[in-house]
């Protein structure tokens, strides 16, 4: 897999992933090609472990939890150190006043599509 990525760096992972298929006429000859994005936990000979969601230790109701993937080193197609910033005092969603021309999931009362 080419030059060592140190642990608990963020990285992308491409990988071929295992299909399950039911009541199909004919047997799936291909694994699927998935990626993924997160921190790189643990690794060894076989496997690595990366989380994709986790929680920041200095957070006043933090967990403790992590959620993630176990990927066999045989499947990675591709996997490349992501350069972040190393602290959290950015959250990934702005916390700001700016009004942004942008369609949130989370409606008001009125609807997109008003009678006329």
């Amino acid at each position: 897999m080419g030059q060592a990525i140190p642990l608990d760096s963020a990285v992308y992972i491409r990988y071929r992933d295992h299909v399950l298929y039911r009541n199909t006429p004919e047997a799936l000859e291909n694994a699927a090609e998935r990626e993924t994005m997160g921190w790189l936990t643990r690794e060894n000979k076989e496997l690595l472990c990366v989380q994709h969601d986790r929680t920041i230790e200095n957070l006043q109701n933090a967990s403790g939890t992590a959620s993630g993937l176990v990927l066999l080193k045989s499947c990675v197609l591709e996997i490349r150190a992501v350069p972040l910033q190393t602290t959290s005092r950015w959250p990934l969603i702005s916390r700001n006043n700016i009004t942004r021309n942008a369609e949130s999931a989370l409606q008001n009362a009125k609807r997109k599509t008003q009678p006329k």
